[in-house]
């Protein structure tokens, strides 16, 4: 029987609409909110958020523009190892889809090992976004190069 999603602390910041919020309001959308739940839990595929992983969660926050309590609430919620079972994908717009299962890419790829768990969470991910097999399976093999490369230019860089 699945399981129900459990919803995040920052579920009560969802804004009705496409209005902007005011003071003291909401300032994350439902597709921000998945992406970024889902991107903690792929950080947490092998069991583990080492320091890169707390980076990304930074560089997230701060590029989704989520601060204030709002960050801090997404930072306590990242503390707790959390899965893909907690997250509803649904109302997702086919090209967020692609875009975060590319960007769960590089988070696995952020210490330079893809791991097995990893890589099934991927895989996961792909199939609960409604990816079709063949093109989750081109969409990982492709952003996993492009994540390797990334990784070795940054790890030269650094010598």
């Amino acid at each position: 029987m699945p399981v129900a999603p459990t919803p995040a602390p920052w579920d009560r910041m969802r804004r009705p609409g496409p209005e902007r919020p005011g003071p003291g309001e909401a300032t994350m959308d439902a597709t921000v909110e998945k992406t970024i739940q889902a991107l903690i839990a792929t950080a947490w595929a092998d069991g583990r958020v080492g320091d890169d992983e707390r980076e990304v969660i930074e560089t997230l926050l701060d590029a989704y523009g989520v601060t204030g309590g709002d960050a801090e609430q997404v930072r306590a919620w990242a503390r707790t190892r959390r899965t893909l079972d907690q997250i509803d994908f649904a109302g997702m717009a086919e090209v967020d889809k692609v875009l975060l299962l590319q960007q769960a890419v590089f988070v696995t790829y952020i210490d330079g090992v893809q791991t097995e768990q990893e890589l099934a969470l991927l895989h996961d991910l792909a199939r609960r976004l409604g990816i079709e097999r063949s093109r989750a399976n081109e969409l990982i093999a492709a952003t996993t190069a492009r994540a390797r490369a990334r990784y070795e230019e940054e790890r030269a860089a650094a010598h």
